[in-house]
């Protein structure tokens, strides 16, 4: 897991409790890195240290914000991801759709991943991102 969240409050940290937890390395060079090099150099001592999957974990976007799109962009192209995968909240809804389709066109999603599946707006927010991208 390569920490590349340097914006929100403890996000690094939440993730190397994650880590400890379930058993997986979480690379890390603090908040004050570009996650563009976090991510180029977590993929550099995967390689190297012989590990087949990476997930790089960036800020959250519940709102499309330029800045962070172009942010994303910029860690694509340094990493070249097998996989781009938008992570959204199910309790989302439909809002969902507005936020798969601009995340896609910026970025280009492969897939999504849903959160928080035990409430009542899941079917929603599924029905919405597989409708509006394409992707599973």
């Amino acid at each position: 897991l390569a920490a590349a969240d340097v914006y929100r409050p403890a996000a690094i940290e939440q993730l190397q409790i994650l880590g400890k937890q379930i058993d997986v390395e979480v690379f890390s060079m603090g908040v004050d890195a570009d996650p563009a090099d976090i991510a180029k150099a977590a993929v550099e001592k995967a390689k190297k240290e012989g590990f087949d999957t990476v997930v790089v974990d960036t800020a959250g976007r519940q709102v499309v914000d330029e800045e962070l799109m172009e942010e994303l962009r910029r860690v694509k192209k340094t990493v070249q991801p097998d996989e781009t995968l938008l992570v959204v909240d199910a309790m989302t809804g439909q809002a969902a759709a507005s936020l798969t389709a601009s995340f896609d066109s910026a970025v280009g999603i492969t897939g999504a991943l849903l959160t928080k599946l035990d409430g009542d707006s899941r079917g929603g927010a599924a029905v919405s991102i597989r409708g509006v991208s394409g992707k599973p």
